[in-house]
């Protein structure tokens, strides 16, 4: 399906992948498969394969940012935002900054999904100490929906990754710590978890919980899986889906592209 020019767009600020396999290739193909149009600014350049990091370049924060700002004044009908690699703390400063700017011209109902993304799936890590803490203090508080896995919500709330990947309990209290931070929502991906099916977990700071149910594939694995969910799930609020069946088609979004994959380790 290709993505259309009529409906509302979504626009996606994030890290590019040479390999293609994550990053703003794996959104713009999300959000195809959705028929959305997806406006795309590049924060960092990477160079990845299936043996992992090789090299980052940030791309400058000014840059992106005017990028960023003219797409969206250019387009009729802006229905959400997704952020992905955002490759330090000053780019995360400038995020804060750009949110603002953007709920001033969209309205502070504008859909805001952040993929925390910390680390590449070849364990390599992305962000350090400080922009972590950025992370947590500049962004948490800014009312926004939050889409990290087990290994980025143990991080951001402080908690060995162990704790949340067999206690969905643990899970359920990491959520609830982010919200009350400020986010307005967290869907919190069970993929690194041990239960089967696997559990994802929805939580909107004015909700309950709901848990997300769907087959585990041992076996499958792609890299930009994450990367795909949240662009998936900014597409579907951006077309007025609800939070919890905008996280569902996402879900299933990601595993077919799994069982199409036929691959090997969690979704991410």
């Amino acid at each position: 399906m290709s993505a259309s020019l009529e409906g509302p767009c979504v626009l996606v600020i994030a890290g590019s992948d040479s390999s293609g396999g994550a990053g703003v290739d794996a959104d713009r193909e999300a959000l195809a498969a959705q028929g959305i149009c997806a406006l795309v600014c590049v924060t960092a350049w990477s160079q990845q394969d299936d043996g992992g990091l090789r090299s980052l370049c940030a791309v400058d924060g000014e840059s992106w940012t005017r990028e960023a700002l003219a797409l969206a004044a250019g387009t009729r009908e802006l229905g959400a935002v997704k952020f992905g690699l955002l490759p330090s703390a000053e780019a995360l400063c400038r995020a804060a900054d750009l949110i603002g700017e953007l709920r001033a011209r969209c309205g502070d109902d504008l859909a805001v999904v952040l993929d925390p993304v910390v680390r590449a799936s070849s364990g390599a890590r992305f962000l350090d100490d400080e922009a972590l803490a950025v992370l947590r203090e500049t962004l948490l508080p800014l009312g926004l929906i939050w889409t990290p896995n087990i290994p980025e919500a143990a991080l951001l709330v402080g908690r060995p990754a162990e704790d949340l990947t067999s206690d969905l309990e643990a899970r359920l209290a990491s959520a609830r710590e982010l919200v009350a931070a400020g986010a307005a929502a967290v869907v919190l991906k069970g993929g690194h978890g041990t239960e089967d099916p696997v559990c994802d977990l929805v939580l909107a700071a004015d909700g309950e919980p709901q848990w997300l149910r769907h087959p585990r594939l041992e076996g499958a694995e792609i890299r930009g899986s994450g990367c795909r969910f949240a662009s998936s799930l900014a597409g579907a609020l951006a077309s007025g889906v609800a939070l919890e069946e905008a996280a569902r088609s996402a879900g299933e979004l990601v595993l077919k592209a799994l069982q199409r994959a036929g691959r090997a380790s969690p979704r991410t």
